[in-house]
């Protein structure tokens, strides 16, 4: 995979020496991607696809401040060269507009490579034999599936990178990503419900894990249920109640409400931010609780250098209650009054880098045990963790919300609205199983909220993030579960 960017030395030199030259500030990007995909139903291929794109892009900044961003899809020496006298042009037209200026940062040069997972292995993978193996998966759930349709997926991405700039800094990296993933549809006179699930690895080989693939059919067998249930499932009313939500929605509070908040470039409008300024210090929830985002080595979302050139950082966002860092890159952490973080990602070499999430999560203090793993938990199982930590005493019912299937903010008011896959309600007479609804209201008041959880971090939510026209990998988590107290800004939607 890496063979194509790794001969590339002397178009980096060639547009760093001219770069140098010419007395402007350049970074030059070069990619490659390759995609496989299969998707199965009905015992049958429904599609499989291969494809890769490869390509650079040069980035300047002039002396006076004007940038401008050029790309082909030619990874030649003469395109690149072509490319950097493109983007100078544009940079200088945009000194006659008016545009606004950006100062050129001050970066330390870097050299270094990263491989991850097993990235050798895409060269051998066989779409029919996954086809085949995707068949037998949906053959040995369809014996509990009466009444299901599924559609099982697989995919497999290896997106390598080299990033160069003016100033010496040569980083390249390659990013392995594959999933398993199962969609099931159940119908009825509620109309039809779909119930997905999906395990993540670095490995193409997947399939071949067979604790892997165990716990893929132990998340798929969920699916199916919920989806043969749920059409016959009521309405929960609507209202402010004590909840439980498991890892993956609070991921996705973690991600939508406060992560997209404090990404630096949207701090001219961000709740997480006066006068373009982060709000550090500032209480925005319950002392116990952090938000921290990331990179893990081999996750989902991994990417161990910014597209700027940059190592990506740690960033704790909400430290034990209180706004702390935000994700910045060397255009918006001076003006955000923030420290530079490496956090600046880019879908294609196509596209303009902009700080974004990697694997973000929400962590509480002192978490409360809950042993085995987290497919272990059904509603009754959750039911029985909050009596034996004595949260039944404290409200008789509690309205446990199940998976996450996508959401929204606004992050100029920090509201907030989400999709969960289920609702169950928990009490001493047992669980009562409710169709999915909206979780909305206040991040700052489901933050402050939030007062025990149960298990260790689990940060395999996986997805995808689109922001100003690019998607992105996203992952991340929390505890098995947390219980967060009603609280009149935070409504659970209904009848």
């Amino acid at each position: 995979m890496q063979s194509r960017l790794a001969p590339l030395e002397s178009v980096a030199s060639e547009i760093a020496r001219r770069a140098r030259d010419r007395g402007v500030f350049a970074i030059w990007r070069a990619q490659e991607r390759v995609q496989k995909h299969v998707l199965v139903r009905e015992g049958r291929a429904e599609s499989t696809s291969a494809a890769s794109v490869a390509g650079q892009a040069v980035q300047v900044v002039t002396p006076e401040g004007h940038g401008a961003l050029a790309s082909r899809d030619d990874l030649s020496e003469e395109a690149g060269v072509r490319l950097l006298d493109s983007a100078i042009a544009a940079a200088l037209g945009g000194a006659r507009l008016g545009l606004v200026r950006s100062a050129i940062p001050e970066l330390a040069p870097l050299r270094a490579r990263r491989s991850g997972g097993a990235s050798e292995a895409f060269e051998s993978l066989d779409l029919g034999q996954i086809a085949r193996a995707l068949a037998e998966l949906e053959r040995r759930l369809g014996a509990e599936a009466d009444g299901v349709t599924l559609q099982l997926g697989y995919r497999a991405e290896l997106d390598g990178w080299r990033v160069c700039r003016q100033d010496g800094t040569d980083v390249s990296f390659s990013m392995p990503r594959c999933t398993l993933s199962v969609r099931a549809t159940g119908g009825g006179e509620t109309g039809r419900h779909g119930v997905g699930a999906v395990v993540f690895s670095p490995d193409p080989r997947l399939l071949d894990d067979p604790a892997l693939v165990e716990r893929f059919l132990r998340r798929a067998r969920h699916a199916v249920r919920l989806a043969s249930r749920l059409p016959a499932a009521p309405l929960h009313p609507a209202g402010s109640f004590p909840l439980v939500i498991d890892y993956a929605l609070a991921k996705g509070l973690a991600h939508e409400a406060f992560g997209h908040a404090a990404e630096a470039d949207s701090f001219r409008s961000s709740v997480l931010a006066r006068d373009g300024r982060f709000r550090s210090g500032e209480r925005v929830g319950a002392s116990h609780v952090s938000i921290v985002d990331e990179p893990i080595e081999n996750d989902h979302a991994w990417q161990p250098y910014s597209s700027n050139g940059l190592p990506r950082e740690r960033v704790v966002i909400v430290e034990r209650g209180r706004l702390a860092e935000a994700l910045s890159d060397p255009w918006t952490a001076e003006a955000a009054g923030v420290r530079l973080t490496g956090s600046a990602r880019a879908e294609s070499f196509r596209d303009a880098p902009q700080p974004r999430m990697s694997n973000i999560r929400i962590e509480v203090d002192d978490p409360l045990p809950a042993p085995g793993e987290f497919e272990d938990y059904g509603p009754s199982e959750v039911r029985d963790l909050l009596a034996a930590a004595g949260l039944l005493r404290r409200h008789p019912r509690w309205v446990y919300l199940s998976g996450y299937s996508g959401g929204q903010v606004n992050p100029a008011t920090g509201d907030f609205m989400f999709h969960c896959k289920a609702i169950y309600e928990l009490d001493d007479s047992g669980v009562a199983l409710f169709r999915p609804a909206i979780f909305s209201g206040s991040m700052f008041g489901a933050l402050e909220s939030v007062r025990e959880a149960f298990g260790p971090l689990l940060l395999d939510a996986v997805g995808h993030c689109g922001k100003w026209g690019q998607s992105v990998p996203s992952s991340g988590g929390s505890h098995y579960f947390l219980a967060i107290e009603p609280h009149e800004a935070v409504r659970l939607g209904g009848r």
